[in-house]
């Protein structure tokens, strides 16, 4: 007996079809212009410099903020998304975006830049990223969940190739103003997007807010976060130039170590209050879940993995190889399309595949990418390898960004689930910076010691020059030419300058090589996260179950 589909039944299913992936298509956007927000940042750095006569440290004040104001209200903003609905701190995200995209278009100065609109975005990013993590977790179910969540982890490909080429384009032919203009009339596309987005269900236990959790969780994450971002510029142990010392040493680790303690303070005090009133900004059970822990892991992974990755990459193309904004772009497209074929794709051809597995084949493929990296760097360009070996790395994120959420989300409870896009974006944040950091700290420390170990041992340099170079505290990731005149302000001989110089392209070499070793042992570790992943997605232990009663029945 053959079956019939009226016309009309057709049309109702191609209707709630588009009804139901034409708002990812919304929060995919709002992911895009977030991160298109910080990727002009880092192509209108010249322009900045030359307009707004800024400083590095101003510039770099700017680069880190986001990342301060982001990661630190992300966790309190998943709380209120709960209390007051995923759609209005969505649209709460999207306008703060708005009005910093406009405040930095109308900026007179570098302060207004920086403590305006750089603030500004961070905070919108913190409403709007959870939310569109926990409208995933609420309006989308099972496989279908794990699809919307590999297209969120696709938008963050696609802006990592995009956004440098379109913003260089806007940035070298209409001026840096009218690249943040473009994502202020993005941020008014995806606010007129947001009315298609279904309104999640409210919990069914109450949540009420939590004033002092919420102080302790963003007094420890800036600390965190502030911390790791500082100890490549003001150093480990050794100070470098840091604005003050505690009891002689930088204050890098000394905040890291405080907001640390000052989160584990946070943890007590969330225990204690679930268990009087019932809610959390971070819930016992993100906490006592092996899946949920490993799954937060791998999100950290991430962001970790482009991270050091970028850096190490982005830090020798530009300052060694002299590539302008688009060429790096172009540079990094095959690590772009890694992420968006295998984050978006990966979920869809292959429903059936075993998460667990999965995981651990895109970490040991990362790896393999960091490894091919190191032998594509050259003294003074690099090979075709770098791009292949970006690309592997790519393809790793891209596979864990396809389960990472849906792993997390998978092993809580329904309100825990849509809870958790506060945690898993903070995640990221700490994840981005403790890769940088250790990147960062790797590669000068590596450089430093090479340079000073060569000068120490060359009898062919003046002994005036070996002295000035051994009390020189940090030697950074520099050109030739910068190298060059670092030497000269620090009082070496004009005729030391060019042996040093010679010495110091090997050191860059080796501490480039060193920073992704580092990545490759990083992200390595992670395996070690992988043991209590699940093996199925629920999509599949029911298929499972359904062919087991026909099994049953069979017989």
């Amino acid at each position: 007996m053959s079956s019939f589909v009226s016309p009309s039944a057709s049309r109702d299913a191609d209707a709630t079809t588009a009804m139901k992936w034409l708002p990812l298509l919304v929060l995919c956007l709002a992911q895009l212009s977030t991160s298109g927000d910080n990727a002009t940042l880092s192509i209108a750095t010249g322009a900045l410099v030359a307009d707004l006569h800024a400083s590095m440290d101003l510039v770099n004040i700017a680069n880190a903020m986001y990342s301060l104001a982001a990661g630190s209200l992300m966790v309190a903003a998943g709380m209120i998304g709960l209390i007051v609905g995923w759609k209005k701190t969505f649209r709460i995200g999207c306008g703060l975006l708005f009005l910093a995209e406009l405040t930095a278009y109308f900026s007179p100065n570098m302060e207004v830049f920086t403590y305006g609109a750089r603030l500004l975005s961070g905070v919108g990013g913190s409403f709007m990223i959870p939310s569109v993590l926990g409208i995933i977790a609420s309006n989308y179910k099972g496989p279908q969940q794990a699809v919307a969540f590999g297209a969120i982890g696709a938008a963050s490909g696609v802006s990592f190739a995009a956004g440098p080429i379109i913003c260089g384009l806007l940035v070298d032919h209409l001026g840096w103003r009218a690249a943040f203009a473009a994502i202020a009339g993005l941020c008014i596309v995806i606010f007129a997007g947001s009315f298609l987005v279904p309104t999640p269900a409210k919990p069914e236990r109450k949540v009420t807010f939590d004033l002092p959790g919420v102080l302790l969780t963003v007094i420890g994450l800036f600390s965190l976060i502030l911390g790791f971002l500082k100890v490549s510029s003001w150093g480990l142990i050794t100070p470098f130039n840091a604005p003050f010392t505690v009891m002689g040493i930088s204050p890098a680790p000394v905040l890291v170590v405080f907001g640390l303690i000052v989160l584990a303070i946070m943890l007590k005090w969330e225990r204690y209050r679930e268990e009087k009133v019932g809610s959390a900004l971070i819930p016992l059970s993100f906490l006592r879940t092996p899946q949920v822990r490993n799954g937060l892991y791998l999100t950290a992974f991430i962001f970790l993995a482009y991270g050091s990755g970028i850096f190490v990459t982005v830090s020798f193309v530009q300052v060694v190889a002299g590539l302008n904004g688009i060429e790096t772009g172009l540079l990094i497209l095959p690590f772009a399309l890694g992420v968006v074929i295998f984050s978006l794709g990966l979920p869809v051809v292959y429903k059936n595949a075993n998460p667990k597995r999965m995981c651990q084949l895109a970490l040991l493929i990362g790896t393999l990418g960091s490894v091919l990296c190191i032998f594509g760097f050259e003294p003074s360009d690099f090979s075709f390898i770098v791009p292949v070996g970006m690309c592997l790395i790519g393809v790793s994120m891209g596979i864990v960004s396809a389960y990472s959420s849906y792993i997390v989300t998978s092993g809580l409870p329904s309100r825990d689930a849509q809870q958790s896009g506060g945690v898993q974006a903070t995640s990221r944040n700490v994840g981005q910076a403790i890769g940088v950091a250790v990147c960062g700290m790797v590669m000068l420390t590596a450089i430093t010691m090479s340079v000073q170990d060569a000068a120490r041992s060359d009898t062919q340099l003046s002994s005036d020059t070996r002295t000035k170079v051994a009390d020189i505290t940090v030697i950074p990731y520099l050109s030739d030419s910068a190298f060059s005149k670092l030497m000269l302000d620090h009082g070496i001989n004009q005729t030391d300058v060019a042996p040093l110089t010679t010495v110091y392209k090997t050191a860059r070499l080796n501490a480039t090589r060193a920073g992704m070793v580092a990545t490759a042992i990083m992200t390595l570790l992670f395996l070690f996260g992988t043991r209590n992943l699940p093996t199925r997605t629920k999509g599949n232990q029911n298929d499972d179950a359904s062919d087991d009663k026909k099994k049953t029945a069979v017989r």
